[in-house]
């Protein structure tokens, strides 16, 4: 079976969860976590190919305020040993697009523009890569763990190759248009989470 991870996502989901228990102080903190694991219990089965899609952090070529830098900084340390310990788990690491920081909307009560962190670039490779695998002659199961609806066209186009995709997401936060177009939805709770959170570092 052939997992592709939207990784970004999946991670903040994760912490998320976990820093609602109480189990970490921050959502940006770095923690273990048995993801293969994780995914083996979520999809019932042993023999996973995971292919876990991550960004570059793309440092601003101007000076920005020092709290959103101490961020960025902290994101990169915790990706970095975050990605150190899936690689130990026999996870394939793929690097796309970036997160970089960028403007926001004016904000509709004071009018007022912030800087944030916005990922790009992920979901194009996702995409590409299930149209890939799509057209393989012996095709793999795929599971796509994504809830980005721009992904919807790379699986109609799977489909239309006679790929049957999986949607895989929290149970939470599913997203009905992907769920409509994939060939079935398995969701995940809080309690999977938990089970194979190891603690924080």
């Amino acid at each position: 079976m052939k997992v592709l991870i939207d990784g970004e996502n999946l991670r903040h989901r994760l912490a998320g969860i976990l820093y609602q228990r109480k189990k970490i102080a921050d959502k940006n903190a770095n923690f273990k976590f048995d993801l293969y694991g994780f995914l083996q219990d979520s999809l019932r089965t042993k023999s996973l190919d995971v292919v876990y899609y991550t960004t570059r952090i793309k440092q601003p070529d101007y000076k920005i305020p020092v709290n959103l830098q101490k961020l960025i900084t902290s994101i990169s340390e915790s990706n970095r040993r975050w990605i150190a310990d899936l690689t130990n788990q026999d996870i394939s690491i793929v690097k796309s697009g970036y997160l970089s920081v960028r403007e926001s909307n004016k904000c509709v009560h004071c009018g007022k523009k912030t800087l944030v962190l916005q990922e790009k670039g992920v979901d194009v490779r996702i995409a590409t890569d299930l149209v890939i695998e799509s057209q393989k002659s012996q095709k793999k199961e795929i599971v796509l763990g994504s809830s980005d609806s721009d992904l919807i066209p790379a699986i109609q186009a799977a489909a239309r190759l006679g790929q049957k995709t999986t949607y895989f997401c929290y149970a939470g936060w599913l997203n009905r248009a992907v769920a409509t177009h994939a060939y079935k939805t398995i969701t995940f709770d809080d309690a999977l989470v938990l089970k194979h959170f190891k603690g924080d570092k």
